[in-house]
C-alpha cells in the first residue's frame, strides 16, 4: 500500500476529533502533518486536491453535524457550507506544495505553510457574522498550555504554532537538519515551555464572590416564545415564569450569594412585563444586598432587543450591555459593541450576551479596562454546546480575566484567567424538572495583565500581509 494514503487515511480517521463535538486537541497538531506529507509527494496535484478535498470535508461534516447556524436553515444548507470552504482552508497546503517542490525543504521554508494557514485562518474569520466560529486554535479548548499564546497573540499565534510544528515535524522528517533548524525547533520548544510554566505558575485572585447561577428548564424559552402571540395565555405563561425566577434569586440570595447570574432571554415577554420584571428584581437586589446580572428579551419593540442589565444592591441599573453579535440571525436590534464596566466591591464587572464572546477584537476592550470579571449569559443548542463553551474560555485567557457563563440549552461554567473551567454543569446530562445548569461558586475574580489587548488582531494582518508575499513569490519564481 502507498504509504501517501496511509498518511491520507490517518488524517481523515484524526479529522472526526478537530474542533467539533469530539475534540480531541492532540488531533489538530497531527492532521497536518500527514496532509503535508501526502500532498507534497503527490504527483498529480489536481486529482490529490479534490481527493483531498473530499476526505477532508467528510471528517468536518459529521463532526460537526447540528453545531452551525446553517443548520438552522435546512440540513443540507450546512453540508453544503462546508463543501464550498473546504478548499479555502487547504489552499496553504497548495502554497506549501509548489514552494517545496521548487526550493526543497530549507528551514526558512518551514515558515511557508504556517503563514499561509494562519492567514486564511483569519481571512475565514475577518468579517464573518460568525464571528471567530471555526478557528483552528478553538481546537485546544481543555489544552491550557497551548491556550495561554492566546494571551499574546490572539487565537492566531495559536494557529501558527501549530501549523509550525507539523512544518518542521515534515522538515526534519525529510532530511538531516541544520543549526537553523535546530534553532527553529528550540524557538518553538520555548515557546511551548513558556506557555506550559504560565499554567503552573498561576497568580492568585484579587477578591472571590459567591456568585449563583441558573437556566431554565429544556425547551421552556422556545415554549414561552411560540406562546407570546397567544393573548392572554401570553399573559399567563410569562408572568408564572417571571415569578418563578424572582423566587429562584430569592432562594440563590438566601443560600448566600453575593451575584445572582441569569440565562441569555430569561426576561422575556412585552416591553410592560420586562419593565416589571426588571422592576421587581431591583427590589429584591435591594432587599437582599445582592448584585443581579439579568438578561432580557423585549419581544414588544421593533426590532426586539436583546440586553442585559446589572442591577446593583441599591436596587438600580448600573450597566446595560445591547447584543452585537448574530442580531442579523434572530432580528433584534444590534449594540454598539462598546463594552460598559462597573466597579464594585468585588472588582471591575462587565457583560456581554452569548454569540458576543464570539468576536474577540470586540471583547479586548474588557483587557483593556482591566474587567476582573465577564458575564456571559448565553443559550446554546445540544450539538454546539462544547464547541461554544469552550470558545468563550480563550476570551479569559486572552483578556486576563475570569468569565461566568450561564447558559441555556448548553453548557454552563465558570473560568479562571488561565482558561481552567472552575465550575462546569451541562444541562443535557442533568435530570431536573425545574430550573437546570444551577451553578453556586466561589469564583476567582481578579484581572491579569496581558498582550493581547494590545496586539489584538496584529498577528493576523501580519499573516495576510505574509501571504500576499508568498504569493507574489510564486509568481516571480515561476520560470525558475
Amino acid at each position: 500500500m502507498n504509504k501517501r494514503y496511509l498518511y491520507l487515511a490517518l488524517a481523515a480517521i484524526l479529522g472526526l476529533f478537530i474542533g467539533g463535538k469530539w475534540n480531541i486537541p492532540l488531533a489538530a497538531w497531527i492532521v497536518p502533518i500527514f496532509i503535508i506529507r501526502f500532498f507534497r509527494d503527490s504527483d498529480k496535484a489536481g486529482r490529490n486536491f479534490l481527493l483531498l478535498w473530499v476526505v477532508s470535508a467528510i471528517p468536518t461534516i459529521i463532526s460537526w453535524q447540528g453545531a452551525t447556524f446553517m443548520s438552522k436553515i435546512h440540513p443540507l444548507a450546512e453540508v453544503g457550507f462546508f463543501l464550498l470552504t473546504t478548499p479555502l482552508g487547504l489552499l496553504p497546503y497548495v502554497i506549501d506544495r509548489i514552494y517545496y517542490r521548487r526550493f526543497g525543504s530549507t528551514a526558512w521554508l518551514t515558515l511557508i505553510f504556517p503563514i499561509a494557514n494562519t492567514a486564511m485562518d483569519f481571512f475565514s474569520a475577518s468579517g464573518s457574522p460568525f464571528g471567530t466560529f471555526g478557528a483552528m486554535a478553538y481546537s485546544q479548548r481543555d489544552f491550557l498550555p497551548a491556550m495561554q499564546i492566546a494571551s499574546v497573540t490572539g487565537l492566531w499565534g495559536v494557529t501558527f504554532v501549530m501549523s509550525w510544528f507539523a512544518s518542521l515535524i515534515n522538515h526534519f522528517w525529510d532530511k538531516k537538519p541544520a543549526p537553523l533548524s535546530w534553532t527553529f525547533a528550540g524557538a518553538l520548544a520555548l515557546i511551548l515551555s513558556l506557555s506550559l510554566g504560565r499554567t503552573l505558575l498561576p497568580a492568585q485572585p484579587t477578591h472571590t464572590a459567591q456568585i449563583a447561577g441558573f437556566s431554565l428548564p429544556a425547551g421552556k424559552l422556545i415554549e414561552v416564545m411560540t406562546q407570546f402571540s397567544a393573548g392572554a395565555e401570553r399573559e399567563a405563561a410569562i408572568s408564572d415564569l417571571h415569578a418563578d425566577e424572582l423566587n429562584q434569586i430569592r432562594i440563590l440570595a438566601d443560600e448566600g450569594a453575593n451575584i445572582v447570574v441569569l440565562q441569555e432571554g430569561a426576561g422575556m415577554g412585552s416591553s410592560e412585563q420586562v419593565e416589571k420584571l426588571i422592576a421587581d428584581a431591583s427590589a429584591i437586589a435591594k432587599e437582599k444586598n445582592i448584585y443581579i446580572v439579568l438578561p432580557v428579551f423585549d419581544l414588544g419593540k421593533q426590532p426586539a432587543e436583546n440586553k442585559v442589565h446589572i442591577i446593583d444592591p441599591n436596587g438600580e441599573i448600573v450597566l446595560t450591555h445591547v447584543k452585537y453579535g448574530g442580531n442579523d440571525f434572530e432580528g433584534s436590534l444590534k449594540g454598539d459593541g462598546i463594552l460598559q464596566t462597573i466597579d464594585t466591591p468585588y472588582g471591575k464587572l462587565s457583560a456581554v450576551i452569548c454569540w458576543d464572546a464570539d468576536f474577540p477584537n470586540a471583547v479586548k476592550q474588557a483587557g483593556e479596562q482591566n474587567v476582573d470579571l465577564l458575564f456571559v449569559p448565553s443559550n446554546d443548542w445540544l450539538e454546539v454546546k462544547d464547541i461554544h463553551a469552550g470558545m468563550a474560555t480563550f476570551r479569559a485567557v486572552e483578556n486576563g480575566m475570569s468569565i461566568f457563563r450561564q447558559t441555556g440549552e448548553g453548557v454552563s461554567m465558570v473560568t479562571n484567567a488561565y482558561g481552567k473551567i472552575i465550575n462546569r454543569v451541562d444541562m443535557f446530562e442533568e435530570n431536573a424538572s425545574g430550573f437546570t445548569g444551577i451553578q453556586n461558586v466561589q469564583t476567582p475574580i481578579g484581572s491579569l495583565n496581558t498582550l493581547y489587548p494590545s496586539v489584538g488582531d496584529g498577528v493576523g494582518n501580519v499573516m495576510l500581509l505574509g501571504l500576499v508575499g508568498l504569493l507574489i513569490g510564486l509568481w516571480v519564481t515561476r520560470k525558475k
